[in-house]
């Protein structure tokens, strides 16, 4: 993304506040304009008040350096608050506008990108931008203008000198420019020096069994030995260039000011410039130096902004989940049925697929073929759980098949608008997705939210959620923690059952691939039997407690249905299933 237009993408949040950003830029204008002020001082202070001993107008002239100082330091007040409060509320509503993104988006984007990364986005990179936006508006203006002034007061002092002094200033910035490029290339150099040396160090440790055998430590030790030499001469010259730099530039600084100087002495014989005159101008000369820098230096300030605004606004770019369905259901019986159905994921979807996996490309799911009814309980088991995973996840549509349809009560799921069809589906996960709320409100969840405690109560007696519940101080009403990192695995996953149950939809799906829930099997068995009772249930699992209780098992290899049965049919007749449940707890 360019600056420009980032600048005009970032416009459409300043834009709203406009009177804010009319008193930050004024301030600005009006800090800009006392610098030049407080130089055309000096004038008088030395020409007249001190020459000519005039006591009146000293007391005068400093107290308007006083004023001026007061109406600089009110004007800054004014002019940081309210850049900052256009930062700040830059950071805040791109946050707001991240996030209801993120909310917005498929499945597939968030199982291509990790937390971290978008959290880093919705913090960091928010902020980074309005560092960015207060750093370059106050370049831009109070520099700009700064600079503007000070050179109008050098030039209506006199245009000659100041001209004289500008090209001497110019050429030792083209000096300094110089040997800071000279100084770049040669670490440039240096570093490759030591990427060098890194290397044959690597090469060595790593391959020490062969340095040994085949007698390698002269050559070794004689490509270390050139490596390091190199590097010295580099660091030498560098060194060089960086000592001779510095009396360059005294002695150009030197001529400079010694030219200045004498110019300025021949016009005072002249009268065309006093001592204060000369004074002044030197100081409008010398506070030019400082935001000249800022600004020559723009472009640097700039650059963090400009990665933190692409990576901002490739987020709020993204597409939304595409919203197909046009259709509104009511609850269904809950009959599902997959229709020749293959999925292929992206790169970074989050499902194994390649030859280290067992699959080839593309085929997480190949032409499935499978008939759900009613309140059945079907597992979906497979070495590779990636494909039970990809399977379940097609029913909400987190993912799209690439291929074949799956039919909720004879209907296209892509036929269905998302929320009717989400609507009547819930999910329990082993990972228990649990907020940083209390029991009672991470039951209660989302819609449920309106819930009456009566109800609440219910499913968490239902979920043996309150045989736990009883033992804390604060019953339903305790925190669980960032992640319900206060609870045990065993717990998190009752409470999720809780809320499956509060919500009462026809279509279940169960992942309960986690290790932690051995501890307690029996409360986690008993609350899972509540909530499949009479719903549609897809689970995906490696329990052996659980797969007995299922009315059938699809077992699934290499993305197909190599099997379908109960659990003890399977056991008895697939011998890969007899194999793999031996890998079961």
């Amino acid at each position: 993304m360019s600056s420009r237009q980032l600048c005009r993408r970032l416009m459409r949040y300043i834009a709203p506040n406009w009177e804010v950003l009319a008193f930050a830029l004024a301030g600005m204008i009006v800090m800009a304009a006392t610098v030049p002020m407080l130089a055309a001082l000096l004038r008088p202070l030395l020409d007249e008040a001190i020459t000519g001993k005039n006591r009146e107008l000293m007391q005068l002239v400093l107290m308007g350096i006083i004023a001026l100082f007061a109406v600089r330091g009110a004007a800054g007040h004014i002019s940081t608050y309210a850049i900052n409060w256009l930062g700040s509320k830059l950071t805040a509503d791109l946050r707001v506008d991240m996030f209801e993104k993120l909310l917005s988006l498929p499945g597939r984007y968030y199982a291509s990108h990790s937390a971290g990364s978008l959290i880093s986005r919705i913090t960091s990179d928010s902020d980074q931008v309005a560092r960015t936006f207060i750093a370059v508006a106050t370049i831009l203006v109070k520099d700009t203008f700064t600079i503007i002034g000070l050179l109008g007061w050098a030039f209506y002092l006199d245009w000659q000198l100041s001209l004289l002094a500008l090209s001497m200033t110019c050429l030792i910035l083209l000096i300094v420019r110089l040997i800071a490029v000279k100084l770049q290339r040669m670490e440039s150099d240096v570093g490759q020096s030591v990427d060098g040396i890194t290397s044959v160090v690597q090469e060595s440790i790593e391959n020490y069994a062969a340095v040994k055998l085949y007698g390698g430590q002269q050559y070794e030790s004689r490509r270390v030995r050139e490596q390091t030499a190199g590097m010295h001469r580099f660091i030498m010259k560098r060194t060089a260039v960086a000592a001779l730099g510095i009396p360059v530039i005294q002695m150009a600084t030197a001529a400079a000011l010694a030219a200045t100087i004498y110019f300025a002495v021949q016009q005072s014989f002249v009268d065309e410039i006093t001592a204060g005159g000369f004074a002044s101008l030197i100081a409008a000369l010398a506070m030019l130096v400082v935001p000249v820098k800022r600004i020559a230096g723009i472009k640097a300030t700039l650059q963090p902004g400009l990665i933190a605004g692409d990576s901002i606004f490739s987020l709020l770019d993204e597409p939304p989940e595409p919203e197909t369905g046009t259709v509104a259901i009511e609850r269904t019986r809950g009959e599902l049925r997959f229709e020749q159905v293959s999925f292929c994921p992206a790169v970074g979807d989050g499902f194994e697929a390649g030859p280290e996996s067992g699959f080839e490309a593309c085929s997480v799911l190949r032409d499935i073929n499978l008939m759900v009814h009613p309140g059945e309980m079907v597992a979906l088991v497979s070495f590779q759980t990636s494909s039970a995973a990809a399977l379940a996840n097609l029913v909400p549509l987190f993912f799209r098949p690439v291929s074949g349809r799956i039919l909720l009560d004879g209907r296209d799921l892509q036929s269905i608008s998302l929320a009717s069809l989400r609507a009547n589906i819930a999910l329990i996960s082993a990972d228990a997705e649990l907020f940083n709320d209390t029991i009672a409100a991470n039951i209660a969840y989302g819609d449920m939210s309106c819930a009456t405690e009566a109800r609440i109560m219910s499913a968490a007696y239902a979920a043996r959620v309150s045989e736990f519940v009883r033992e804390l101080p604060e019953g339903l009403q305790t925190p669980v923690g960032t992640q319900g990192l206060k609870l045990s695995a065993g717990q998190r996953f009752r409470i999720a059952i809780a809320r499956a149950l509060l919500k009462n939809s026809p279509v279940l799906i169960v992942n309960e691939i986690s290790k932690a829930l051995d501890a307690e099997t029996t409360h986690h068995m008993d609350a899972l039997e509540a909530v499949t009772r009479g719903r549609t249930t897809l689970v995906i699992t490696h329990r052996l407690a659980t797969l007995s209780k299922t009315d059938r098992v699809v077992l699934l290899h290499k993305g197909s249905i190599t099997a379908i049965g109960s659990h003890s049919e399977l056991l008895a007749k697939h011998g890969t299933y007899a194999r793999l449940a031996r890998t079961f707890i």
